[in-house]
């Protein structure tokens, strides 16, 4: 099976959008970019990803859909949650919902490099079940 270089990054806001494209072309990964649930779902239903990067809320849902979602699919993809702020009630919250992990704006290059690299074993083993 070949290895997929696309993360879904379901992010409004252009800047975030931005921080995390540049940290996943370090390690050559394609972001497919999402603004609102709808978007992301439509993503999800066409082409395969290696990992979902989605905003804590967005216009029409929340973090809390796509891990539903993400549940009932037998895929189980790893998603990281985006918040503008750190809030300990929204990472629990997020971490108990099935989350991989948490990030707060602003993204730095170094810590989503450490996310993705900790989510890209688990992403490569969604294929392989």
């Amino acid at each position: 099976m070949p290895e997929v270089r696309h993360v879904l990054v379901a992010l409004s806001d252009q800047d975030g959008r931005g921080a995390i494209a540049r940290a996943l072309a370090g390690r050559g990964l394609e972001p497919v970019f999402a603004s609102t649930l709808a978007e992301a779902r439509l993503v999800l239903e066409r082409e395969p990803v290696a990992m979902i990067f989605f905003q804590e809320k967005l216009e029409d849902g929340s973090y809390r859909d796509i891990l539903g979602d993400n549940a009932r699919d037998a895929a189980r993809l790893p998603v990281i949650v985006c918040s503008p702020f750190t809030d300990d009630r929204l990472y629990m919250d997020a971490m108990c919902r099935g989350a991989f992990d948490f990030v707060a704006y602003p993204y730095s290059r170094q810590e989503v490099d450490w996310i993705v690299s900790c989510a890209l074993p688990r992403a490569a083993t969604v294929g392989a079940a």
